[in-house]
Protein backbone atom coordinates (compact mmCIF):
# COMPACT_ATOMS: atom_id res chain seq x y z
CA UNK A 1 0.00 0.00 0.00
CA UNK A 2 2.84 2.36 0.78
CA UNK A 3 4.24 2.61 -2.78
CA UNK A 4 0.74 3.33 -4.10
CA UNK A 5 0.33 6.20 -1.58
CA UNK A 6 3.66 7.67 -2.61
CA UNK A 7 2.67 7.41 -6.25
CA UNK A 8 -0.63 9.20 -5.56
CA UNK A 9 1.16 11.97 -3.66
CA UNK A 10 3.70 12.32 -6.46
CA UNK A 11 0.96 12.57 -9.11
CA UNK A 12 -1.01 15.05 -6.99
CA UNK A 13 2.06 17.30 -6.49
CA UNK A 14 2.91 17.05 -10.19
CA UNK A 15 -0.62 18.15 -11.12
CA UNK A 16 -0.41 21.11 -8.70
CA UNK A 17 2.94 22.17 -10.16
CA UNK A 18 1.61 21.83 -13.70
CA UNK A 19 -1.54 23.80 -12.92
CA UNK A 20 0.59 26.58 -11.38
CA UNK A 21 2.72 26.70 -14.55
CA UNK A 22 -0.38 26.85 -16.75
CA UNK A 23 -1.86 29.58 -14.53
CA UNK A 24 1.34 31.62 -14.75
CA UNK A 25 1.36 31.20 -18.53
CA UNK A 26 -2.27 32.34 -18.82
CA UNK A 27 -1.71 35.34 -16.55
CA UNK A 28 1.42 36.29 -18.47
CA UNK A 29 -0.47 36.18 -21.77
CA UNK A 30 -3.33 38.27 -20.36
CA UNK A 31 -0.85 40.78 -18.95
CA UNK A 32 0.82 41.17 -22.35
CA UNK A 33 -2.51 41.66 -24.11
CA UNK A 34 -3.98 44.07 -21.58
CA UNK A 35 -0.74 45.90 -20.73
CA UNK A 36 -1.22 49.70 -20.85
CA UNK A 37 -0.09 50.96 -24.23
CA UNK A 38 1.84 53.82 -22.61
CA UNK A 39 4.40 51.37 -21.19
CA UNK A 40 7.41 51.31 -23.49
CA UNK A 41 8.11 48.14 -25.40
CA UNK A 42 11.68 47.08 -26.11
CA UNK A 43 12.79 48.02 -29.64
CA UNK A 44 9.34 49.31 -30.64
CA UNK A 45 10.62 50.60 -33.95
CA UNK A 46 11.91 47.14 -34.89
CA UNK A 47 9.07 45.12 -33.35
CA UNK A 48 6.59 43.50 -35.69
CA UNK A 49 3.36 45.43 -36.16
CA UNK A 50 0.44 44.02 -34.24
CA UNK A 51 -2.49 43.83 -36.61
CA UNK A 52 -5.61 43.88 -34.47
CA UNK A 53 -8.94 45.22 -35.72
CA UNK A 54 -12.16 45.00 -33.71
CA UNK A 55 -15.18 46.53 -35.47
CA UNK A 56 -12.84 49.00 -37.18
CA UNK A 57 -12.88 51.02 -40.38
CA UNK A 58 -12.22 48.22 -42.86
CA UNK A 59 -9.00 49.90 -44.07
CA UNK A 60 -5.65 48.11 -44.04
CA UNK A 61 -3.65 47.96 -40.82
CA UNK A 62 -0.92 49.12 -40.57
CA UNK A 63 -1.32 52.38 -42.49
CA UNK A 64 -0.35 56.03 -42.10
CA UNK A 65 -2.62 58.95 -41.21
CA UNK A 66 -1.82 62.41 -39.88
CA UNK A 67 -3.07 64.65 -37.08
CA UNK A 68 -6.07 66.75 -38.09
CA UNK A 69 -5.48 69.72 -35.75
CA UNK A 70 -2.84 71.42 -33.63
CA UNK A 71 -4.04 69.68 -30.46
CA UNK A 72 -4.54 65.91 -30.29
CA UNK A 73 -4.68 63.73 -27.18
CA UNK A 74 -3.13 60.28 -27.11
CA UNK A 75 -4.69 58.03 -24.46
CA UNK A 76 -3.45 54.85 -22.80
CA UNK A 77 -6.55 52.92 -23.95
CA UNK A 78 -9.38 53.04 -26.49
CA UNK A 79 -11.87 55.34 -24.74
CA UNK A 80 -12.31 58.76 -23.13
CA UNK A 81 -12.27 57.10 -19.71
CA UNK A 82 -8.56 56.27 -20.17
CA UNK A 83 -6.01 58.85 -19.02
CA UNK A 84 -4.22 61.09 -21.51
CA UNK A 85 -0.66 59.87 -22.03
CA UNK A 86 0.52 62.54 -24.45
CA UNK A 87 -0.73 65.77 -26.05
CA UNK A 88 0.46 66.54 -29.58
CA UNK A 89 0.62 70.14 -30.76
CA UNK A 90 1.50 69.69 -34.42
CA UNK A 91 -1.11 69.52 -37.16
CA UNK A 92 -0.11 67.17 -39.98
CA UNK A 93 2.24 64.99 -37.92
CA UNK A 94 2.21 61.49 -39.48
CA UNK A 95 1.28 58.53 -37.26
CA UNK A 96 1.15 54.83 -38.07
CA UNK A 97 -2.12 53.03 -37.25
CA UNK A 98 -1.29 49.57 -35.87
CA UNK A 99 -4.67 48.53 -34.41
CA UNK A 100 -8.34 49.57 -34.40
CA UNK A 101 -11.11 49.28 -31.85
CA UNK A 102 -14.42 50.78 -33.01
CA UNK A 103 -13.72 54.55 -33.43
CA UNK A 104 -10.31 54.37 -31.74
CA UNK A 105 -6.96 53.90 -33.48
CA UNK A 106 -3.81 52.61 -31.80
CA UNK A 107 -0.99 54.65 -33.30
CA UNK A 108 2.79 54.91 -33.18
CA UNK A 109 4.63 58.19 -33.75
CA UNK A 110 8.09 58.71 -35.29
CA UNK A 111 9.76 58.30 -31.87
CA UNK A 112 8.03 54.99 -31.10
CA UNK A 113 5.47 56.40 -28.64
CA UNK A 114 2.33 54.26 -28.75
CA UNK A 115 -1.22 55.06 -27.65
CA UNK A 116 -4.86 55.42 -28.70
CA UNK A 117 -6.49 58.30 -30.61
CA UNK A 118 -10.09 58.95 -31.62
CA UNK A 119 -10.68 58.99 -35.38
CA UNK A 120 -11.93 62.61 -35.16
CA UNK A 121 -8.32 63.62 -34.41
CA UNK A 122 -6.92 61.96 -37.54
CA UNK A 123 -7.07 62.61 -41.26
CA UNK A 124 -6.12 60.65 -44.38
CA UNK A 125 -3.93 63.51 -45.60
CA UNK A 126 -0.44 62.08 -46.14
CA UNK A 127 2.58 63.91 -44.81
CA UNK A 128 6.31 63.28 -44.56
CA UNK A 129 8.34 64.17 -41.47
CA UNK A 130 12.04 64.63 -42.22
CA UNK A 131 14.04 62.39 -39.89
CA UNK A 132 17.64 63.00 -40.96
CA UNK A 133 19.60 66.12 -39.96
CA UNK A 134 19.51 67.48 -43.51
CA UNK A 135 18.16 65.89 -46.68
CA UNK A 136 18.39 66.83 -50.34
CA UNK A 137 15.32 67.43 -52.49
CA UNK A 138 15.87 66.46 -56.11
CA UNK A 139 14.37 67.84 -59.32
CA UNK A 140 13.36 64.34 -60.53
CA UNK A 141 13.22 60.79 -59.25
CA UNK A 142 16.67 59.85 -60.57
CA UNK A 143 19.96 59.48 -58.71
CA UNK A 144 21.81 61.95 -60.94
CA UNK A 145 19.09 64.63 -60.77
CA UNK A 146 19.83 68.23 -59.79
CA UNK A 147 19.30 69.26 -56.17
CA UNK A 148 16.50 71.86 -55.88
CA UNK A 149 16.70 72.40 -52.12
CA UNK A 150 17.32 71.05 -48.65
CA UNK A 151 15.07 70.17 -45.71
CA UNK A 152 16.07 69.88 -42.06
CA UNK A 153 15.00 67.38 -39.39
CA UNK A 154 11.37 67.73 -38.19
CA UNK A 155 10.21 69.65 -41.28
CA UNK A 156 6.72 68.51 -42.38
CA UNK A 157 5.92 68.25 -46.08
CA UNK A 158 2.92 67.02 -48.06
CA UNK A 159 3.53 63.50 -49.36
CA UNK A 160 2.13 63.39 -52.91
CA UNK A 161 3.22 60.08 -54.48
CA UNK A 162 6.10 57.61 -54.65
CA UNK A 163 7.97 55.86 -57.44
CA UNK A 164 10.54 53.13 -56.67
CA UNK A 165 13.13 54.71 -54.34
CA UNK A 166 11.84 58.31 -54.42
CA UNK A 167 8.74 60.18 -53.26
CA UNK A 168 7.34 63.50 -54.47
CA UNK A 169 6.89 65.99 -51.62
CA UNK A 170 5.67 69.57 -51.52
CA UNK A 171 5.84 72.52 -49.21
CA UNK A 172 4.39 76.02 -49.83
CA UNK A 173 7.83 77.20 -50.94
CA UNK A 174 9.44 74.05 -52.35
CA UNK A 175 8.61 70.90 -54.34
CA UNK A 176 10.87 67.99 -55.11
CA UNK A 177 11.75 64.34 -54.73
CA UNK A 178 13.05 62.72 -51.53
CA UNK A 179 14.61 59.31 -51.04
CA UNK A 180 12.16 56.97 -49.27
CA UNK A 181 14.42 56.43 -46.26
CA UNK A 182 14.86 60.18 -45.55
CA UNK A 183 11.48 60.65 -43.85
CA UNK A 184 8.78 59.08 -41.62
CA UNK A 185 5.29 58.58 -43.04
CA UNK A 186 5.42 55.69 -45.50
CA UNK A 187 5.29 51.91 -45.05
CA UNK A 188 8.37 50.05 -46.24
CA UNK A 189 6.88 48.52 -49.40
CA UNK A 190 4.00 50.98 -49.87
CA UNK A 191 3.20 52.40 -53.31
CA UNK A 192 1.56 55.81 -53.14
CA UNK A 193 -0.20 57.11 -56.27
Amino acid sequence: MLPYTHLCLFIRSAIKALSKSVSILIYSLLFCILMPSSWPLPNTTEAQDIRVVVRGSGYDVPRFLSLKSNKANMRVGPGNEYPIAWVYNRKGLPVKVIAEYEVWRKVVDHEGTTGWMHTNLLTGRRTALITDRIVKLYKSNEDNSDVVGYAERNVLMELQYCKARFCRVADPSLKGWLKRNDFWGLLEDENLD
